[in-house]
């Protein structure tokens, strides 16, 4: 199993990368700045490799030992497995090209070990473009609702699960035991998407205690355009519709089933009904807009939350039909 557990008290740091040197180093930049820094650096590239050894020779200076594993055409999931298989030691955080750990990101990781085996740290999107603000506010949650004490809030998050959870660790931002990521199977290889979510589960089930780390913080850029987001979130529920639960798909077919057909023939009580869904469903995302946009940008909320559910419908579709085949998930890079 690669480079086995040379001690139980170091961290090991594993990155996943895909042909994607700028990403690389906006990440090893921002370790570089690290209160604390990991005893090592694990990167698994799993495209052609172009840019990736450069990257981390231009920072080799200011970062401990970095080695690069090339995997050309594992997916993510496979990465991040090949990653702790080359790991020296039992306590590894996980991050990805692209991301921007604050300062105390690991600091905060390292010191979750000891009081738990999975450890969910948060992030902040950001962006310069109306849309990166709007996507923000749509889809994500906010650091600063875990201290909101509106009970609308938690009410929402408890009904839309918009919010950081300890059980919902994401390979962003985590850092877990070698012994819940043996006992757990490691990460699932046979879906593309949400195969950190489906990993903290797992071994969530088999006992392992996990903790929700506030200040370990990432800080990334949502993709650009509509188009990106719309497949983003399609090819991660084609890969999550296998690995959890599909009631929340089922419910949001409900919704957009039932929903257009009670506007039409509901009459009144049946077009309250669906005002009434649609601005329970809105609310917190309109909330962090009024915060964070200008009056002329709100439009663009409710038109990314249809955008990300029906494309979420669309690739909960696709990875229903691949299960029923018996195939994984077919790579979305191809």
């Amino acid at each position: 199993m690669g480079a086995q557990s040379e001690s139980q008290d170091g961290v090991s740091l594993i990155v996943t990368v895909r042909d994607d040197p700028r990403g690389l180093a906006e990440l090893l930049g921002a370790l570089a700045e690290q209160s604390e820094m990991p005893e090592e650096i694990v990167i698994v590239d799993g495209g052609t490799g172009a840019g990736t050894r450069e990257e981390v020779q231009r920072w080799e200076q200011h970062l401990p030992p970095a080695r690069v594993v090339a995997a050309p055409g594992s997916n993510i999931a496979t990465g991040r497995n090949i990653a702790v298989e080359a790991a020296a030691h039992d306590w590894i955080a996980c991050t990805d090209a692209g991301c921007r750990p604050v300062a105390g990101w690991l600091a905060a990781l390292k010191q979750a070990r000891g009081r738990a085996d999975i450890a969910a740290g948060t992030f902040v999107v950001e962006g310069d473009t109306p849309l990166d603000r709007a996507v923000a506010c749509a889809h994500y949650p906010a650091i600063e609702e875990l201290h909101d004490d509106d009970p609308l809030v938690a009410l929402s998050h408890r009904l839309f699960g918009r919010d950081f959870r300890a059980v919902h660790a994401g390979g962003r931002s985590m850092a877990f035991s070698r012994a819940a990521w043996k006992d757990a199977g490691g990460f699932p290889e046979h879906v593309y998407a949400g195969e950190d979510l489906a990993f903290s589960a797992a071994a969530i089930a088999r006992g392992f205690e996990p903790t929700l780390v506030e200040e370990a913080v990432v800080r990334w850029r949502p993709r650009a355009t509509w188009a990106e987001n719309a497949r983003m979130f399609a090819t991660y529920t084609r890969g999550d519709v296998r690995t959890e639960g599909r009631g929340r798909h089922l419910a949001r077919l409900a919704a957009w089933t039932l929903g257009p057909a009670l506007m039409v023939k509901g009459g009144l009580a049946g077009r309250t009904l669906v005002a009434a869904g649609a601005g329970a469903y809105l609310w917190l995302p309109l909330r962090r807009g009024r915060r964070r946009l200008s009056t002329g940008e709100l439009w663009r909320i409710p038109a990314l939350v249809a955008l990300k559910d029906l494309s979420q419908l669309a690739g909960a579709a696709m990875g229903v039909a691949d299960a029923a085949r018996g195939v994984p998930q077919p790579s979305p890079h191809r």
